[in-house]
């Protein structure tokens, strides 16, 4: 028996998988990760009387890491969303 190859209009693929999708997913939650880690550091750092330089640098990864996982989510929400119209605008041809 022949093997069924799949070509570019196999429908049985989920819409929101491609491998930019999955990357920018696992950058979600690596910077995510990341953050939470500094910010309970941050704690133990000021609780601790750490170095003014090194509680600096935690709060900065906290600061900046979470609005730009944010902003990733959103990317990876609006390519989700034009990759899905395209899908229904072609099954309605």
């Amino acid at each position: 028996m022949a093997k069924a190859t799949s070509g570019p209009d196999d429908r049985s693929a989920p819409v929101g998988e491609s491998r930019l999708d999955r990357v920018l997913a696992a950058m979600i939650v690596g910077i995510i990760v990341l953050s939470v880690i500094a910010i309970v550091l941050y704690v133990i750092g000021t609780a601790s009387a750490w170095p003014a330089g090194i509680t600096t640098t935690l709060w900065a990864v906290f600061f900046f890491g979470l609005p730009v996982a944010i902003i990733i989510m959103i990317v990876v929400t609006i390519r989700i969303g034009v990759r899905r119209r395209r899908e229904n605008q072609r099954e309605r041809r």
